[in-house]
């Protein structure tokens, strides 16, 4: 029995917002907390270049657990192969009204109507600044813009511009479904253009800064018809997009959910988004014809879950809500059995089992 196992009772008990703040104080201000729940351990099987970057292991912590950048470097300690930090938006803003944060326990669920509550970039390029120096794995910072914005590129083009050169990856977010009027930018009239914007902007970056070349992915959601995929695929490609991470959070309640709490507003995620996340990441890498780098997320709660987005088409992936129901402890346990997994079939590098299972037509 770990160690997590026997406090998470005491801490479910909490409300949740309060016990993810309470968790990332902990973090914060007592770094060698991984100690407690894990021995880190690298496994030469696991290691892979993306987009010229190089990763321990394809197992990263996705945007929304961070959202300040406070404690990246007790998480990295963790054994994540890479941390993803944000969103972060140009100015604070508090975010939508409490409660918003509801566990489904009987579906190890999490539903969350946050609304990019953060500090600001600001108070966000601080704590990068006070972390980069001591910071071993990859960084990824996730974007998005205030409440009140009208023009999202307002808000998008100067974080781009901000944090460039202190990320190893940006990500782009518009699906989130708790601001209002973000998801429609992925609709085909607004997209082509912003992704233009997006991708002139980076150009301009990369001449600037002698040539450093910042991967921006795309963070869609799973809601999306085929036709919507089909068209954000297109804009995709056009616009030579580094990668789309897949997928945020899920309004979709027809999930065969348990929990009380199913009628909550807000974006479902943890294990119920599994499939259908899974069913994006298929279509994307079909039709991206395996030419732009996959980001799965959604539902992972163990290495047979990593394994199977990765053989979908995924080059990396990511966790949160598994993270909380599995324990601190997760990120070593899905590392030790994906190297058991691949072993089992034939694989001396988890690069070669990338789309295995989605061979494109």
């Amino acid at each position: 029995m770990s160690f997590y196992s026997l406090v998470r009772p005491l801490v479910f008990k909490l409300d949740p917002e309060k016990a993810h703040n309470l968790a990332l104080s902990f973090l914060k201000f007592l770094p060698k907390t991984a100690r407690l729940f894990c021995s880190k351990k690298e496994y030469k099987s696991l290691k892979t270049s993306v987009l010229g970057l190089s990763f321990d292991n394809p197992i990263g912590l996705s945007a929304g657990f961070d959202k300040n950048a406070e404690a990246i470097l007790s998480l990295q300690n963790f054994g994540f192969g890479f941390i993803e930090c944000g969103t972060t938006t140009p100015k604070a803003q508090i975010g939508n009204e409490l409660p918003r944060i509801f566990r489904l326990e009987k579906d190890k669920a999490i539903i969350n109507c946050l609304g990019f509550n953060n500090l600001g970039a600001e108070v966000f390029a601080e704590n990068i600044t006070k972390s980069l120096p001591n910071l071993t794995t990859n960084l990824g910072i996730n974007i998005g813009k205030n409440k009140e914005t009208t023009n999202a590129l307002d808000d998008y083009l100067p974080l781009l511009k901000k944090f460039y050169l202190d990320a190893n990856y940006i990500t782009i977010n518009i699906s989130s479904p708790n601001t209002k009027n973000l998801r429609d930018l992925q609709n085909e009239d607004n997209l082509d253009e912003f992704l233009e914007k997006i991708m002139l902007c980076k150009k301009e970056l990369i001449a600037q800064h002698n040539k450093k070349d910042t991967p921006i992915f795309l963070k869609i959601a799973p809601d999306l018809s085929e036709k919507e995929q089909e068209n954000i695929a297109k804009a995709v490609l056009k616009n030579q997009f580094d990668g789309v991470i897949i997928s945020n959070t899920t309004i979709d309640r027809n999930l065969g959910l348990q929990s009380k709490n199913i009628t909550q507003a807000g974006g479902l995620s943890g294990k119920p988004l599994f499939e259908k996340s899974n069913q994006v990441l298929k279509n994307f890498y079909q039709l991206t014809n395996g030419k732009v780098v996959l980001i799965g997320v959604g539902g992972i709660s163990n290495a047979s879950d990593a394994y199977e987005k990765i053989k979908l088409g995924a080059s990396l992936v990511q966790i949160y809500s598994g993270f909380i129901y599995e324990g601190f402890g997760l990120v070593e346990k899905i590392k030790k059995d994906l190297d058991l997994l691949l072993k089992k079939d034939g694989f001396d590098n988890i690069s070669q089992a990338i789309g295995i299972n989605n061979k494109i037509t």
